[in-house]
């Protein structure tokens, strides 16, 4: 039996999308049956869905009651993780890791990803299409195949840094739609035209109060700031990573340490997210601890920081995927 994302991942595709998915026959009884027991969901973990929406309203008002411009930066960049946080954790709904219940994850991943200004309908289609395609043509996250010549690729490679989520909240609603089937077309509208209503009421009610600069300081500024730091992230997961067959070569874990990964829940542990995407986030290091010497013996891509993985592209930026050869890295893990 192959492992799957329960049946979240046949929705909009067929049974035969995706090659490489790993087994878990590939893996020793006794690590089986760890690694089955962490699937299970922790209905107290899912308290956590109402930090991030809280520490943004105490910034909110911290930033009002002390409008001192120390105050006004370290809550734009709370309220940026914090919307970073919640795009996260819409990420988790669509996989059902949070509730494993179709009808909350589904409309609890909508609210989550409202401040994002992703439809987390059309962020579903385009999000499990990457995971039955990962760094191949058909994966609609592998920019290198769009690109014609190696100027092109070096271009946008550094653009991504700066305007990457952009470009991606742009090609999502486009290339969702038009992979979805019928009902999955039907939510993206819908949500699409729900969210637009929303966003219109919060202008508007700025507008009103006489305080537009609300939506600059307690919004537009801090998805600026969640922008780049969602870039990194998103090029660390693949980028420079092998085409080959083999699962465990086509995604990168950042270990980094325990405050960002809590920062990012576990996200950064995406190996092995893309390995098991039906294990919740906070099993994740856990998987990461049970498979490191399987890892070691493979040659598994695991980078220690975010800061290295950077450094790491600006002394040499990754070669096109179509370019590599199948079993190399262009950007190999640290010691």
């Amino acid at each position: 039996m192959r492992e799957t994302n329960m049946t979240l991942e046949d929705q909009d595709h067929g049974p035969d999308a995706s090659e490489w998915r790993f087994r878990l026959e590939d893996l020793s009884p006794k690590l089986r049956t760890a690694i089955r027991g962490l699937y299970k969901v922790r209905p107290w973990a899912n308290a956590i869905v109402l930090l991030y929406p809280a520490a943004w309203i105490v910034s909110i008002a911290i930033m009002q009651r002390w409008p001192f411009w120390p105050l006004r930066a370290a809550g734009v960049v709370v309220i940026a993780i914090s919307i970073q946080a919640m795009g996260t954790l819409m990420h988790e709904a669509l996989h059902g890791n949070l509730f494993r219940s179709p009808f909350f994850d589904r409309w609890v991943g909508f609210a989550l990803g409202v401040p994002t200004l992703f439809s987390s309908a059309a962020y579903k289609v385009a999000h499990l299409n990457h995971h039955r395609y990962t760094r191949s043509e058909k994966d609609m996250d592998e920019f290198s195949y769009a690109c014609r010549t190696h100027r092109q690729y070096v271009a946008l490679f550094y653009a991504s840094f700066l305007v990457g989520s952009l470009l991606y909240m742009c090609a999502v609603p486009v290339k969702a739609y038009a992979m979805a089937s019928h009902i999955n077309r039907r939510r993206i509208v819908a949500e699409y035209s729900l969210m637009l209503l929303i966003y219109g009421t919060a202008v508007s009610f700025a507008i009103l109060m006489r305080h537009s600069e609300w939506l600059l300081w307690y919004w537009l500024a801090p998805i600026s700031v969640a922008v780049v730091l969602a870039n990194i992230r998103a090029l660390a997961e693949h980028m420079g990573t092998s085409g080959a067959a083999d699962a465990l070569l086509k995604t990168r874990t950042t270990t980094s340490n325990r405050l960002v990964s809590f920062l990012m829940l576990n996200l950064n542990y995406h190996l092995e997210h893309h390995l098991f995407p039906a294990i919740p986030w906070y099993n994740l290091p856990r998987v990461h601890r049970l498979l490191k010497p399987l890892y070691e013996s493979r040659g598994a891509v695991v980078e220690k920081s975010y800061t290295g993985f950077v450094l790491q592209c600006l002394r040499r930026i990754p070669e096109p995927l179509h370019r590599m050869p199948p079993h190399d890295l262009a950007v190999r893990p640290s010691a």
